[in-house]
This record gives structure tokens, C-alpha cells and sequence, in this order.
């Protein structure tokens, strides 16, 4: 028997609809359900449509425990109880903190990226040998195999030629 749906209590504060101090924090608690097996971009989606924001990029989630601890977005799927709810707060970026110019030299980002770009490069070289890699080891796995078989075969051979009569005829009742 499987669950049909995930019932999620969420408290939605507007922080985004604060222009002053004196102003009053929107908030709202409801009930959303998802079905199980919803994908992350369609919760997202969901919850920017449940909290009546667009998906600009001038907003920022912040998913919230009901203690106040973030929690990433998939904690949401586990569900919740109306007396603990999850929090989602809306603020806009950068709405508590002002930009700072960067600190960082000019030459230092163009540094960065090529040392990325080289990074990069390399790992698709590797990958591009994995295969390969791969088959040789299979090949030599499959010569080492031939070589302890020739090995063995003589060994065999030697040991018929080598040992006594009487040991043989042991052999031979002890295998019947």
C-alpha cells in the first residue's frame, strides 16, 4: 500500500514585500500536496506558483525547518504537520545586504578560468580513454588467463610423467 500524496504545511513570509521597517511581514500557512515522485524543478516551480512570485531571478527562496534551520528542497518531499510547518521565506537578492564592489585583481578571474578550462579539457581527455583503458585491461586479463593455463597444463603433464605408479593407482581409487 503506497502513499497517494505528500501533504506539506508550508509558512510562506514575504520578506520581498517589505520596503521599511515599519512595514508588516506578509505571512501565510496552507497545505500544499504534491504527488510522489515529483521531480525538484517541478516542486520549484510549484512553490514559486503557490507563493505568487515569477521566477525571475530577483527573488531567492529560503527553505526553512519549522526550528528555523535551511534545509535543501528535496526535505520537502518528506512531508509536514500543520503544527510544524516548513518556512519559505521570499526575499529579494541582495535585500539585506548591499553589493560590494570586487575585491579580487583583474588578472585573477582570467587565471581562474583558463586553469578551469584546462581542468576541463583534461577530464574529457581521461574520459576519452576509459574505454579504452577498459578493453586493454580486458586483453591483458584474458593473456595472463592463457599464460596460467599453459602453465598449468604443463605442470599437470609433468606431475602424469613424474609420479610413481602406486601414487596413480591411489589417485585413481580415491577419485571413484
Amino acid at each position: 500500500m503506497g502513499v497517494s500524496e505528500i501533504n506539506m504545511w508550508i509558512l510562506i513570509r514575504r520578506y520581498d514585500q517589505i520596503e521599511s521597517e515599519n512595514d508588516t511581514l506578509q505571512t501565510t500557512l496552507n497545505c500544499f500536496t504534491v504527488v510522489p515522485g515529483v521531480t525538484l524543478d517541478e516542486l520549484r516551480i510549484s512553490i514559486y506558483y503557490w507563493a505568487g512570485i515569477e521566477k525571475d531571478n530577483n527573488k531567492v527562496l529560503k527553505i526553512r525547518r519549522h526550528d528555523n534551520n535551511l534545509i535543501p528542497l528535496s526535505s520537502l518531499l518528506r512531508g509536514s504537520h500543520k503544527d510544524k510547518p516548513f518556512i519559505i521565506d521570499v526575499v529579494g537578492v541582495h535585500q539585506f545586504c548591499p553589493v560590494e564592489e570586487r575585491s579580487l585583481p583583474p588578472g585573477y578571474l582570467d587565471a581562474f578560468k583558463s586553469k578551469l578550462a584546462n581542468l576541463e579539457k583534461r577530464v574529457m581527455m581521461v574520459e576519452s580513454f576509459l574505454p579504452n583503458m577498459t578493453s586493454s585491461h580486458t586483453r591483458a586479463v584474458e593473456t595472463m588467463v592463457t599464460q596460467l593455463t599453459n602453465c598449468v597444463n604443463f605442470l599437470d603433464h609433468r606431475l602424469d610423467e613424474l609420479a610413481p605408479q602406486c601414487w596413480k593407482s591411489q589417485i585413481q581409487s580415491a577419485a571413484s
